[in-house]
């Protein structure tokens, strides 16, 4: 075993933490899944990674040569930390990974933005295997995107050069996204969002009838998949209200495409797996009349769920030339924090 090359790859969402043992080809060899926990403080998310890797999967931590992690962000990569998770439901929305992970591991410690390690996954792995220019987008709790212009991951800053989520694709909305702004692709078409997405839609813009999933939705009772399954029904409210979602998602990915001309825009997510054949068919309905450059691939990932601890695993596995400077500056930080 100890012969054996692996690396960890962790997938930190706003509603599960995912923790992996992934080979240099890019196989799952073992994995755990842990609920992200109501409340916490600041160390609470390297922790449970920390307790995973040591007792759920310490078999393999001999092997282990690096630990990846993909993040919700936004980030603070000079540092390694999250300053602001709106999707989390703590009270604190920040939380440290770079230096309690390093001290707590003892190894290598690579952090990128979920759905960038997810990018980087598709291009060494995936669907972007032989393509230099490649989009990932997370469509989940949150919405993300990871994206790679000709070979070169996008990092930004502070490592957030990818907040898709964010792209104000409503602008006579005012519907509040968790970040505070208004019209924003997260706050109508986040899974996360879209039961509160729906009752602004229907006490702002819709005029039909009193559906069963519009009052569901206007006493609080529907939930994501709820509408999904009443649009798949005909229920008249959730076809329309869908609709919107899906013309918000076209409106979005029409903008990467626009801004990056990539060859491939791969989908992955909870809402997108979940739903793959209303939001395909929705994006080949709608994005065409969005879209100005040549079309590229539109595709799901092959991954499945796997595809963030895949992909933060890559970042150990291959590490971008985009994010060395902030590791060393990660390394900087912790030491001048002891002192």
């Amino acid at each position: 075993m100890v012969n054996v090359q692996h690396y960890l790859g962790v997938d930190v969402g706003a509603s599960f933490i995912r923790i992996g043992v992934i080979d240099e080809g890019g196989r799952v060899i073992e994995k755990i899944k842990v609920p992200m926990p109501p409340e916490g403080d600041e160390d609470t998310v390297a922790n449970i990674i920390i307790k995973g890797a040591k007792e759920d999967l310490a078999k393999y931590l001999p092997s282990i040569s690096a630990v990846g992690i993909g993040s919700i962000g936004p980030l603070d990569l000079r540092t390694g930390n999250v300053i602001i998770a709106p999707n989390l439901r703590w009270r604190v929305k920040r939380f440290r990974l770079y230096a309690p992970l390093r001290t707590g591991l003892k190894l290598p410690i690579i952090i990128g933005n979920d759905a960038m390690a997810s990018v980087w996954g598709e291009y060494l792995f995936g669907q972007g295997v032989g393509k230099n220019n490649v989009v990932y987008i997370t469509l989940s709790t949150g919405i993300g995107m990871g994206v790679i212009v000709d070979g070169h991951l996008l990092v930004g800053k502070d490592g957030n050069a990818h907040e898709m989520g964010h792209a104000v694709v409503d602008i006579e909305s005012d519907l509040q996204c968790g970040c505070g702004g208004y019209g924003h692709l997260e706050a109508i078409a986040g899974g996360g969002n879209i039961p509160r997405s729906a009752r602004w839609y229907l006490e702002k813009r819709y005029r039909g009838q009193m559906s069963e999933v519009a009052l569901m939705v206007k006493e609080g009772r529907a939930t994501t998949p709820d509408i999904f399954n009443g649009y798949r029904k005909g229920d008249s409210f959730a076809v329309e209200f869908i609709d919107y979602v899906l013309k918000a998602i076209a409106a979005g990915v029409a903008n990467v495409i626009n801004a990056y001309d990539p060859e491939i825009v791969i989908l992955g997510g909870s809402v997108f797996l979940n739903n793959s054949d209303i939001i395909m068919d929705g994006l080949n309905k709608y994005i065409k009349r969005y879209v100005v450059n040549r079309m590229p691939e539109i595709t799901g990932t092959r991954f499945g769920d796997d595809i963030g601890i895949i992909g933060a695993a890559a970042l150990a596995i291959r590490v971008p030339d985009s994010l060395k400077p902030f590791i060393e500056s990660q390394e900087r930080e912790m030491a001048a924090s002891k002192g």
